[in-house]
C-alpha cells in the first residue's frame, strides 16, 4: 500500500511538472509569435519580402477600381497592408501567403484595425490555392512567378481584374487596365 502511494506522488509530480514544462512552453511560443517583426529582403518560398509602399496599395486598389461587392485576394500578402486597406473600403478580401509568421502578423493587424470579420488571411502556396472566387486579385511578385501563376489567371471568370506592381505578365499587354475581357 504504501509503495502504490510512493508511486503515485511520484507520477503526480512528474506530471505536474510536465503540465508546467507545457505551459511555459506554449507561453513562450505565444510571446515569440506576438514579437515576430519582418525583415525587409527576409527570404520566403519563392520570393523576398518588400513591403508595398501604402500609397502604391491605395493606387493598386484605385486602379482595380475595389468596391465593397468585391471579394479581393492578394497573393503573397506579407505583413497583409493590401488585404486590410481593401477591407476598410468594405471588400471583403484574403490574403494567401506561405510564412506562417507572416499569417499571424496579418490576422494581428487585422484585429487591431477591427476588420478581421472581412480581411481573412491563410498559410497556402501559391500554385495550390484557389482564387476563383476573386473579383480582384493583387500580387507583388517576381515577372517568373507571374508566368508560372498565369495559367490559373487566365481561367478566372471573365472581368477579374488583376494588379501586379511592379512586374509584369510577360508579353501579354493590358486591356482596360489589366481587366481580362468582360463577359458578353
Amino acid at each position: 500500500m504504501k509503495r502504490a502511494s510512493v508511486n503515485r506522488g511520484l507520477f503526480l509530480r512528474n506530471l505536474l511538472f510536465l503540465l508546467v514544462l507545457s505551459l511555459s512552453t506554449t507561453s513562450a511560443c505565444a510571446q515569440a509569435a506576438r514579437d515576430y517583426e519582418p525583415r525587409v529582403g527576409q527570404a520566403g518560398k519563392d520570393v523576398v519580402w518588400v513591403p508595398t509602399p501604402d500609397e502604391l496599395v491605395e493606387k493598386m486598389l484605385d486602379l482595380a477600381n475595389v468596391t465593397a461587392s468585391d471579394y479581393v485576394i492578394d497573393l503573397g500578402s506579407g505583413d497583409g497592408r493590401t488585404v486590410i486597406t481593401a477591407a476598410k473600403r468594405g471588400a471583403q478580401a484574403h490574403g494567401i501567403e506561405y510564412n506562417p509568421e507572416m499569417v499571424e502578423l496579418s490576422k494581428r493587424n487585422a484585429a487591431i484595425e477591427k476588420i478581421s470579420a472581412r480581411a481573412t488571411f491563410a498559410k497556402e502556396d501559391l500554385f495550390e490555392s484557389d482564387f476563383s472566387k476573386a473579383t480582384v486579385i493583387t500580387m507583388f511578385l517576381l515577372p517568373q512567378i507571374n508566368l508560372k501563376l498565369r495559367p490559373k489567371l487566365l481561367d478566372l471568370k471573365p472581368g477579374t481584374r488583376i494588379v501586379s506592381n511592379s512586374f509584369t505578365m510577360g508579353r501579354r499587354k493590358s486591356r482596360g487596365f489589366g481587366s481580362w475581357p468582360k463577359a458578353n
